[in-house]
């Protein structure tokens, strides 16, 4: 307990240089997340408390405190606000999509199982590589087959298994166990039916159809989109960027059906092109 007071108090003074100097963040944000590992809340609270209000609001390092305080919070609100925060103030950080994986299971916790899995289906569709796209696809797919969407969930837990690393036992476990429902669910067909009957205009008057694409990046700089996807074109895909403002997706392809889109998928991915299924955004008037 002395030998932890003693490092908050260095970190501490670390932190009460003029302008913060950047080694004295990283040591206080390496200390932070030793106690919270450690399960000593209060004493990070402490810490990330003093490092917050001593980083500008453009800090780099910010969303890291941000985030660390999140996760040394006594109550879900505190957690959920800090969380907020770094998902609205700093989405193009690399806590950004953690964050809203945080957000998601909070919720989820709070039995909004409608915005849980909006919010980790936002987090697939906007953050398609890093470490939390397994995690975040488990929970996606599990979620939509608990609502009996087989065809969505089955296919996310497949696309999503081989992420999962030989060490994480626990992951592979729960991949395994929602897997196995995919062989006993309803016919894919039956599904897709369904599917085509809710999005189809002539059967659901007044509806716009759903389409849907393969995301292949997202980019906070449009040139580097715009490099992707003459990378793709040259390559045979009907590619395009999405987005007048970060971030700037880069898209292939429009299908009538999700079940479409993971077949085209599962053929990008011998061709050694990877990418996740999202819902396509409207075409431009005039345009078919």
């Amino acid at each position: 307990m002395k030998a932890a007071l003693l490092g908050i108090c260095a970190a501490l003074l670390l932190l009460t240089r003029p302008g913060v100097a950047q080694d004295g963040v990283d040591s206080a944000l390496t200390r932070i997340e030793r106690l919270v590992v450690a399960g000593d809340r209060s004493s990070a609270r402490v810490l990330t408390d003093s490092l917050i209000g001593a980083l500008p609001p453009d800090a780099p390092r910010l969303a890291d405190a941000l985030y660390w305080r999140a996760q040394s919070a006594t109550s879900a609100v505190d957690a959920e606000r800090d969380y907020l925060r770094i998902a609205l103030e700093h989405p193009f950080t690399a806590r950004a999509p953690e964050a809203l994986v945080a957000l998601a299971q909070l919720e989820f916790a709070r039995g909004d199982r409608t915005a849980a899995r909006r919010r980790f289906d936002r987090v697939l569709r906007d953050y398609p590589s890093g470490k939390h796209l397994a995690r975040a696809s488990l929970w996606s797919g599990r979620l939509a087959i608990e609502d009996r969407d087989y065809v969505t969930g089955c296919a996310t837990l497949t696309s999503a298994r081989s992420l999962v690393a030989s060490d994480q036992i626990e992951l592979r476990n729960q991949f395994d166990y929602f897997l196995s429902q995919c062989a006993n669910a309803p016919a894919a067909t039956d599904t897709m039916a369904t599917a085509a009957r809710t999005s189809d205009p002539a059967l659901a008057p007044g509806a716009a159809a759903v389409q849907f694409s393969i995301q292949v990046a997202a980019y906070t700089v449009r040139r580097d989109a715009t490099a992707t996807a003459a990378w793709l074109k040259e390559r045979g895909f009907d590619v395009r960027v999405v987005g007048d403002r970060a971030p700037f997706r880069v898209r292939v392809g429009r299908y009538p059906t999700r079940a479409l889109a993971m077949s085209a998928l599962a053929r990008m991915r011998a061709a050694r092109v990877d990418g996740i299924v999202v819902e396509a955004e409207p075409q431009p008037a005039g345009r078919r």
